[in-house]
């Protein structure tokens, strides 16, 4: 034990790391969840899929901490041979599960994103970025999958693989492609917003996190070579299976970013509208409604044919509208209707 924590073993650090950061990501899906269902009262396509990437999260933080306990962290040289083979198969399916909760994060804030925009060409962009994740994960799954020859996929140390330094950078690359497509399909969409700079800003803050990713992403690039091509896997691998572990963390807690209390509120007051949970308190909602059944003076064909032409969040007036307008809106009606009884 005296040794234990002087670069002998590694997998205190794995371990740590790997608990820590599950128990992060269980806590920003759950705040999400309870923020869409205290707010809106449902779940939407993009909550179901951020649960299916927390669900094989949480299966990817349980097989590392079965490697782990088979002798993950150690030198080989240390580890026997049964639990060598124990620790590759727990690695690969630990690759799978990874690459499947990174998937579903990804779908998740496409989708998210896509749900703020009424414009078709918005949504076919969105469209074409979903087409592209998916592609991703399909080639990525199942060269994984399919990475050392038949029966046994999961040798890297004994059987027959393709050139997996290689492929570990595409998968690294790639992945760092497909965020980069995501925000900027996200930066599109504030551009189209017509309202303040500073506004703007804060749209754009709800989404720049994503950055982080593609950054703890890099610095897993720098340890690929190194946990590659050695003959010491379980020791040399573990900055890899580390990085993974924060990658996964990162990619979940930034698709749960935007949809946290204060994010959404400030959508909500801002106009901004998500397909299918539109709240009935909301502006919009209620102009709709008031609309319906009730001859309207010019000005207010005016402004329902200006909604027609710029529908949310591209009205610059339902951009800047807030509640506290609202408010004061509903109490000065109530004023007048007061006025016009007494009389």
């Amino acid at each position: 034990m005296g040794t234990r924590f002087k670069g002998d073993t590694k997998d205190p650090a794995v371990n740590v790391t790997n608990w820590v950061l599950l128990v992060t990501i269980i806590f920003s899906v759950s705040a999400r969840l309870g923020t869409k269902i205290r707010l809106f009262k449902k779940l939407t396509a993009d909550d179901l899929l951020i649960i299916a990437s927390l669900a094989f999260g949480i299966g990817q933080s349980i097989v590392v901490s079965l490697a782990v306990g088979s002798g993950y962290g150690k030198h080989s040289t240390d580890v026997s041979s049964p639990d060598m083979d124990q620790v590759m198969k727990n690695l690969f399916a630990g690759s799978l599960l990874y690459l499947l909760s990174l998937t579903f994060s990804k779908l998740s804030l496409v989708v998210f994103i896509r749900s703020l925009t009424p414009s078709t060409k918005d949504k076919w962009l969105a469209r074409g970025v979903e087409a592209i994740v998916y592609a991703w994960a399909v080639v990525t799954i199942f060269g994984t999958a399919f990475q050392c020859s038949l029966p046994h996929t999961w040798d890297f140390q004994n059987g027959k693989c393709f050139n997996l330094l290689t492929w570990r950078y595409f998968i690294a690359i790639s992945n760092i492609v497909t965020d980069l497509l995501i925000v900027a399909q996200a930066m599109v969409l504030v551009s189209s917003v017509q309202t303040t700079l500073g506004r703007r800003l804060v749209f754009a803050g709800i989404f720049l996190p994503r950055l982080f990713v593609t950054i703890a992403t890099i610095g897993e690039i720098a340890f690929i070579k190194k946990g590659t091509r050695t003959n010491d896997a379980t020791f040399q691998m573990c900055e890899i299976t580390i990085f993974e572990v924060i990658i996964q963390c990162l990619s979940i807690v930034t698709a749960c970013w935007g949809q946290l209390n204060p994010f959404l509120s400030w959508m909500r007051s801002n106009g901004l509208k998500l397909d299918g949970v539109e709240d009935p308190t909301s502006w919009s909602y209620k102009m709709r409604s008031q609309s319906q059944g009730r001859s309207k003076s010019r000005e207010r064909e005016n402004r329902f044919e200006n909604h027609e032409s710029f529908p949310l969040p591209m009205r610059r007036d339902q951009i800047l509208v807030t509640h506290d307008w609202e408010v004061d809106s509903q109490s000065s009606q109530t004023h007048i209707m007061e006025s016009q009884t007494h009389h």
